[in-house]
């Protein structure tokens, strides 16, 4: 079993529990060639680093874990890291690192813990799901990365490394297939392309399954997938200190997306009331749909003048296109149809850096700079009062940074660390938003000029605005190294999230007053350690969390929402993760987040249709205080015939809320918009054949079908929820090269 960065169990007890079974640690000595895998990271930006060498709390899955645990994209990413939350707003991911995200989404806004592929910042929230494609690991980064990573990367990152093109003829081919009609095939093939030094790689995937959730209204069904993928890239050395990396890819999905489709409260009409509780179906009068594609183009040069020094450019240009359709009332009733068609987004960034080591110090000079250009119009129909709302946002965002960081050795065993970013980030913003007497929304009229409405409609309204914002974001830390396979480090980080616009505002006033940047600062001490030859890993990270001036976003029905700069929070928790390897033939892990994020001060929160309350004192949106993973694989080797593998996961958390609300709400509704305690169980078989060329194996997620949502809304007919993944079981072959 390939080494995991942070993973987890119920609490620290059940870890201890769990890892009890195994043979005596003090017998592990006799044990030959036991050791837990060592994984090279390149989360600091210095180069490749060994994870349990990198004063950063991180999770980190190899492309054999990606493979094992049939993950598809970063769902199966944080769907196995504690600490770490993913859902969405009516397809557009909102994702949250140790309780630090937003659900501020559309157009004028940005994430709040962000996603990088091969070094680049993905902007859009619309882009986050798209599968995985030969991928060598994805490192989680937990806390602010404001220094090296400082686009608005408040609570985290998640970084996605691709396969460097091999110097020999190399490939694989994997084909599956599973309940829901699941199919998948993808395959990549590296290598040199003649004498000339030149190596490439080209990788294809397919991917497809049926409708997780069946439509008792209309037939048919939503959740299903359709997905391509084409990935290429190409190694030009120019002599032996300097090559150019060369990438391209392509993505196609055409999904019936449901958004928040399951009606989780009674609403007095049978149908829907007929399927409650029943997490496999839904009641929706509008078809919904989803077609994204994106592709872009990236040059990764890298120039080694010295043995001690790099200078790498990293230049790239990415482009979106979506359309999507949803029933956003989630019921069988015509209150809210949304459409967005078309989403047309680009973007091009360019980030030079120079890392190097001069005698006792090591240290990282960069240059950052960032645009895109993003257009969502959003047109909501109102059937049953015969009006829609046509809303087109569009927006021109800046950034630009300069940064350092350094970290001086003043003794083998002690260093210290200081960084420092500057960041300037400007956006221009352009909105119309009109209301029309139709029930529905018609491109050839409804998209022109805007035009007044009826009197008894809001009067349109025309925004053509900018602004910029300035941050600094230092970093200070402390390592200590008081044995060989021993870290501890102690760390300050800033973290800055640039203000935004209010794409649902109501008023031409509140669109262009806008909101104000966030700040989090954060302070960690942590653990890092290999005992017993490296049969045994303990990791333990604490960190304390001061959240200002948070964007935290409201609903007002039927179709606005507002960004206010509401609240202060304080954020504090503990990591605990271990790994052991008693015997070699046995792995065990299990990692437990705990986390304490509270609303210090919202005096003006505001849930539909509780209204306005004080939030203070409570609990942070998709923040659960217990998030756990514990899990063993066993390989029974069978001579020259190979080997068997059986492996088993559990992950669960605690209590998580939706709203600021938490409880509250439910005495309005009757049901609060909350996720109750729950574990999902996984498991794996498989075989391994003796040259490692051939595997075959059976993988089974969410096993006891346990029903759970992952997120709510409440602007329709009643709360509905985004139900998470149901039982799903696949056969998987894979042949290497």
């Amino acid at each position: 079993m390939s080494e995991r960065g942070g993973r987890s169990t119920a609490t620290a007890g059940r870890v201890l529990l769990g890892l009890s079974v195994a043979t005596p640690l003090a017998a592990m000595a006799a044990e030959e060639d036991a050791g837990l895998q060592e994984v090279v990271v390149t989360a600091t930006k210095t180069g490749e680093t060994s994870a349990q060498a990198t004063p950063l709390p991180l999770t980190v899955f190899t492309a054999d874990d990606l493979s094992q645990h049939a993950i598809e994209n970063i769902t199966g990413i944080t769907e196995n890291t504690p600490g770490v939350q993913l859902t969405d707003l009516s397809g557009y991911t909102q994702l949250f690192i140790r309780g630090v995200g937003s659900n501020t989404v559309y157009v004028g806004s940005d994430p709040s813990s962000t996603l990088n592929i091969d070094g680049v910042y993905q902007a859009r929230p619309l882009t986050f799901t798209t599968d995985f494609l030969d991928v060598e690991r994805v490192e989680v980064v937990k806390g602010p990365q404001g220094t090296l990573y400082g686009r608005n990367a408040v609570g985290g990152a998640i970084n996605v490394i691709s396969r460097t093109p091999s110097s020999t003829l190399t490939g694989e081919v994997q084909l599956s297939a599973g309940n829901y009609g699941e199919f998948g095939a993808e395959g990549y093939v590296s290598g040199p392309l003649g004498d000339s030094g030149v190596r490439g790689s080209l990788a294809l995937s397919r991917y497809t399954h049926d409708f997780y959730l069946d439509n008792v209204s209309t037939g048919g069904g939503v959740e299903n997938a359709d997905h391509y993928g084409a990935r290429g890239q190409l190694l030009i050395p120019f002599g032996s200190a300097t090559t150019l990396t060369l990438r391209g890819n392509y993505a196609y999905s055409s999904d019936a997306f449901g958004g928040d489709p399951k009606l989780l409260v009674p609403i007095n009409v049978p149908l829907d009331d007929s399927i409650l509780g029943d997490y496999s179906k839904v009641a929706l009068d509008q078809p919904a749909y989803s077609t994204f594609k994106q592709y872009g183009f990236a040059a990764d040069l890298v120039i080694h003048p010295s043995e001690t020094m790099t200078i790498r450019s990293l230049t790239a240009y990415q482009s979106f296109w979506g359309r999507l359709g949803l029933d956003a009332d989630s019921s069988s009733i015509n209150i809210l149809y949304t459409i967005e068609d078309p989403v047309r987004q680009h973007q091009f960034s360019e980030e030079l850096n120079l890392n190097a080591t001069w005698n006792d110090l090591t240290y990282v000079l960069g240059a950052y700079y960032f645009t895109e250009n993003d257009a969502e119009p959003l047109a909501v129909e109102v059937p049953l009062a015969g009006i829609s709302n046509l809303n087109s946002g569009k927006i021109v965002d800046d950034s630009v940074a300069l940064y350092g960081q350094a970290e001086y050795h003043f003794t083998p065993k002690v260093s210290a660390v200081v960084g420092l970013r500057y960041t300037h980030e400007s956006k221009d913003y352009d909105q119309w938003n009109s209301w029309h007497a139709s029930a529905a929304f018609d491109p050839a009229v409804d998209a022109a000029a805007p035009v007044l409405g009826p009197p008894f409609l809001p009067p349109a309204f025309v925004v053509d605005t900018s602004r910029s914002w300035s941050a600094w974001t230092p970093k200070f830390g402390v390592n200590f190294k008081p044995a060989e396979n021993v870290l501890t480090y102690v760390s300050a980080t800033r973290g800055f999230k640039s203000g935004g616009f209010d794409f649902g505002s109501p008023t031409a006033d509140l669109a262009m007053q806008g909101y104000n940047p966030e700040y989090l600062w954060a302070y960690e001490i942590g653990l890092k350690s290999d005992w017993l030859q490296h049969r045994l890993r303990v990791n333990l990270d604490a960190f304390y969390y001061d959240y200002s001036d948070m964007q935290v976003e409201v609903f007002v029905p039927p179709a606005n929402a507002i960004t206010e700069n509401a609240a202060t929070s304080k954020i504090k928790g503990v990591d605990l993760e271990i790994a052991a390897r008693p015997i070699p033939s046995l792995d065990l892990h299990g990692t437990v987040t705990y986390l304490h994020a509270r609303y210090d001060s919202f005096p003006g929160a505001y849930v539909n249709p509780f209204g306005n309350f004080d939030a203070s004192g409570k609990a942070l949106n998709q923040a659960p205080d217990w998030a756990y993973n514990v899990g063993a694989t066993y390989t029974l080797g069978l001579g020259g015939h190979g080997s068997l593998y059986a492996g088993v996961d559990y992950t669960g958390q605690t209590r998580v809320f939706f709203t600021p609300a938490n409880d509250g709400v439910g005495a309005v509704t009757g049901y609060p918009q909350q996720q109750d305690e729950y574990g999902l169980l996984s498991a794996r078989a498989g075989w391994n054949s003796a040259d490692s060329r051939w595997n075959f194996a059976v993988i089974g997620q969410n096993l006891t079908q346990r029903q759970y949502v992952t997120g709510t809304v409440n602007y329709g007919a009643g709360v509905a929820g985004r139900p998470g993944d149901p039982r799903t079981v696949r056969g998987q072959l894979t042949y290497k090269f």
